[in-house]
């Protein structure tokens, strides 16, 4: 008898919580989907869309009457699931089907049409955001009496996408994951649908024929073009649509979609011959598969038969392996980022006994080196000398107890980041890296790197400038900073100069590229290993940067990092910064203050500001929110009268919602950024680290359902005083509680970073649920308003952190989230005061 009555009361909660799940496995495959479709570094954008197209849903619903004020709610917000989960599951068939790759817009100069597909793919992606959002806002303003629960029940469904994205995305791919993740809440909807039959009934083909299009049809299309960049030493650029059979093998994966292309069409790089071989060698080239990642990234495997004597000349011919050419032996050796085993090879050239090669993809280590490949590799990663591991460099190193004869890094980092970041950081090469990969050799043991960089002549004549509004790419030069400063910091007594060896090719990837390789050693180089790395940089045609060769510049500026008593004059005396990566600052492309202040001086700030790609995208975005948020501003201005006044005693709530809105993503993205690099691979940062923000965020919501409404602003004091002192404590305390627990298993690391986690997410997940009643006491139509300023200003927030990181690092901005909240308290002051004035009047 009660049942129809029962599963009416559970229903908003239902839905809400199926339209957040789907929304939040969404945003993270679109970072998955971005990577490939429009290039590195694009997670934040899908996160800005996402969070701006329901920022907007609030606004039109605050402003739409038949919106906000419905005759029949629940038939109103169960159509709009119903259209949700349709243009979500439209918008994987649209997006994959666009006819454009990452290469188009990073190489092809920007044309009109490609950017207009990148308008296109923006507004795609946008609009289930947009329909989700009206969704909840409908469903918020309804039932404003159930808040609390209603909020929690948000933040749980979409603290179950994160927990469910990684599966899902290993399992079925990123355009099958957004398709599925629809089917919660097309239930919601669609139960209705087929009891009111009819027209109702009929819209459901809708829906059930894209799954069927996909289940036993066709299927969702791959991806529209691939791209080859010619030669590896010639690079030219080319877009060609995929065809039938064009790829041989692809996986969906936590770290990226990995493919391997047919042997018939275009590679990555045509006519392979290895990353960086000698221009003067003209022996054999062995047969080689190239592995894809997003497209835009390669790793690749060389036919073995187990016989190294065939591979040995052309192996020994190549930049990355002058450190094996020096004489010296290297028993135990490190390989990081080794993929398809190229340097795992070269270590077992040169008579290494134990070898253990890390690589972040499980895909290539597992599913094709250990499998598909197996026989083409030679069971080279069963070799017993080998141990292949699928994880993350830095935090296996720091895991690990043994100390090692050669840590290798060959074209690992810098562009080629780990494909699913969150907000792009190179952690893999700061200076506490530095130190711990130093710390992990043995007392004769030596470190190699090897990257793309900008070119050293390109370099040389920037640093004579004396100002510059574009700071050119060079980790190399960043990385060889670091590893002085860390050597001097181990060994103080030491000459970083005779424990340092660096070479380079020119002209591979770009024709203004060098690839860099550095050789640091404990214990200096003799004369003879000195002498012998400079014959074989002329014998094999390598530019030589250090020993300095005898027509070398004075002012090269890899002789000067080198040489130089002291790296701050350098960095004082440049226009561009050469200053290492840090944990506060892991980016390679971080503002230093003396070059801001120089741009400021000339008049050129804008400019120096613009030629981070960041912050463009952040002030486009932020525009657009500001917008968003003072349209009913305006509105109120043009209607006059009562509306002017009414905002008047409500601006303190409207400035609550904004800060608490800036507040949790400045929090929130200065926490993910620590358990990244804790947890290891970045997904895990994502999914565990979001997860557990919004799972304890969802518990702290439901719990001011307890809260008495006489008691609503002194909870918001005491809860402000508790978030500051627990914030404060994750900023003392996370940082010797992860450097201590580091060497840990996974599932424990997980479990300390969700238990440090809670406190803070608990504390922030009471203040909208509470602001909400406050609302309520004023106006509730304006919950959907407040609601989509909250949006808008979570989406300042995450450009603003990142903006902010990338001058002060995300210490400070920890600092700054946390000090918003104390702006929440004026808030509230500001609003009892006019409450009590407008009791008293009444």
């Amino acid at each position: 008898m009660n049942a129809p009555g029962a599963s009416r009361e559970i229903l908003p909660f239902v839905a809400i919580s199926s339209v957040s799940f789907a929304l939040l496995v969404d945003e993270i495959m679109l970072s998955a989907i971005f990577h490939v479709l429009l290039g590195a570094g694009n997670s934040v954008a899908a996160i800005a869309l996402a969070l701006v197209g329901l920022s907007a849903s609030g606004i039109v619903v605050y402003l739409a009457p038949l919106l906000r004020r419905p005759e029949h709610p629940e038939t109103l917000y169960r159509s709009l699931l119903f259209w949700f989960a349709t243009s979500l599951m439209a918008s994987s068939f649209l997006i994959m089907s666009i006819p454009v790759s990452h290469g188009d817009f990073s190489y092809s100069g920007g044309t009109f049409s490609v950017q207009l597909f990148r308008l296109v793919v923006y507004n795609i992606a946008i609009v289930p955001f947009f329909i989700g959002g009206l969704a909840i806002s409908v469903i918020l303003r309804s039932h404003a009496s159930q808040i609390s629960r209603l909020y929690g029940s948000d933040l749980a469904g979409a603290a179950l996408g994160c927990v469910f994205s990684p599966f899902l995305l290993a399992s079925i791919g990123a355009p099958r994951a957004i398709l599925y993740a629809s089917l919660p809440a097309l239930a919601v909807a669609g139960s209705a649908a087929w009891k009111r039959g009819g027209a109702a009934r009929a819209l459901l083909a809708l829906p059930l024929a894209l799954i069927a299009i996909d289940a036993v049809g066709p299927g969702l299309p791959s991806f529209g073009t691939l791209n080859t960049m010619g030669d590896i030493d010639d690079p030219k650029y080319r877009s060609f649509a995929i065809e039938d059979g064009d790829i041989e093998y692809e996986k969906w994966a936590l770290d990226a979609w990995t493919i391997i292309r047919d042997p018939g069409i275009p590679q990555q790089w045509e006519h392979f011959k290895g990353w960086a071989v000698s221009p003067v060698y003209a022996g054999p080239i062995p047969r080689t598969v190239l592995i894809n990642y997003n497209a835009r990234f390669s790793t690749y495997v060389t036919e073995f038969d187990g016989d190294l004597e065939k591979l040995s000349d052309w192996l020994d011919a190549d930049l990355t392996s002058l450190h094996y050419l020096l004489g010296r032996e290297y028993e135990s050796v490190l390989n990081i980022g080794g993929g398809g085993g190229r340097e795992v090879l070269n270590a077992l050239n040169h008579d290494a006994k134990r070898v253990i090669m890390v690589d972040i993809s499980d895909v290539v280590v597992e599913d094709l080196m250990k499998d598909r490949l197996r026989e083409f590799s030679g069971d080279l990663y069963f070799d017993p000398r080998v141990t292949a591991v699928a994880d993350e460099g830095r935090t296996f190193v720091e895991r690990s107890r043994e100390r090692f004869d050669l840590i290798d890094f060959s074209i690992v980092g810098g562009m080629n980041l780990e494909k699913m970041d969150l907000v792009r950081v190179d952690d893999l090469f700061t200076v506490e890296a530095m130190r711990s990969y130093l710390g992990h050799l043995t007392d004769s043991g030596s470190f190699s790197y090897v990257m793309y960089t900008t070119g050293s002549d390109i370099v040389n004549r920037m640093a004579a400038a004396e100002f510059l509004t574009v700071q050119p790419y060079i980790p190399a030069l960043r990385t060889l900073t670091g590893l002085r400063i860390a050597f001097e910091e181990a060994f103080p007594e030491r000459r970083f100069r005779d424990h340092v060896l660096i070479a380079a090719l020119h002209g591979l990837v770009a024709p203004d590229f060098d690839l860099v390789h550095i050789i640091v050693s404990k214990t200096a180089f003799t004369a003879e290993e000195r002498a012998r790395f400079v014959n074989l940089c002329s014998e094999m045609e390598f530019l030589l940067f250090y020993p300095p060769a005898p027509d070398a510049l004075a002012r090269d500026l890899y002789r000067r990092v080198v040489e130089e008593p002291e790296l701050a004059a350098i960095a004082d005396s440049i226009p561009f910064s050469v200053w290492p990566a840090t944990d506060n600052k892991p980016f390679q492309h971080a503002f230093e203050w003396i070059h801001i202040r120089a741009a400021f001086e000339r008049g050129a700030l804008l400019q120096f500001l613009a030629a981070s790609p960041l912050v463009p995208l952040g002030v486009s975005i932020s525009l657009f929110a500001l917008f968003v948020t003072v349209t009913p501003l305006a509105l109120m201005l043009l209607r006059g009268g009562g509306g002017l006044s009414g905002l008047e005693s409500r601006w303190s709530l409207l400035a609550f919602f904004a800060c608490i809105g800036y507040g949790y993503m400045a929090i929130e993205i200065s926490v993910l950024l620590k358990l990244q690099l804790y947890l290891g691979k970045p997904i895990y940062g994502l999914s565990v680290g979001l997860g557990a923000f919004l799972l304890w965020s969802s518990i702290g919501a439901s719990f001011t359902n307890r809260l008495a409404d006489a008691h609503l602003p002194r909870s918001i004091y005491l809860s402000v005083a508790a978030l500051l002192a627990t914030g404060l404590g994750f900023a003392l305390l996370s940082g010797p509680l992860f450097a201590s627990t580091v060497s840990q298993s996974l599932l424990m690391r997980v479990l300390i970073a969700v238990a440090a986690i809670a406190p803070l997410a608990f504390l922030m997940g009471v203040f909208f649920p509470i602001g909400i009643k406050l609302v309520s006491r004023t106006d509730e139509d304006m919950i959907p308003w407040v609601w989509g300023i909250n949006g808008c200003l979570s989406v300042l927030g995450i450009f603003g952190t990142r903006i902010a990181a990338l001058f002060v690092g995300f210490g400070p901005t920890l600092i700054v989230g946390l000090g918003l909240y104390l702006l929440v308290v004026a808030c509230i002051l500001v609003f009892s005061r006019s409450d009590l004035a407008a009791a008293e009047a009444s």
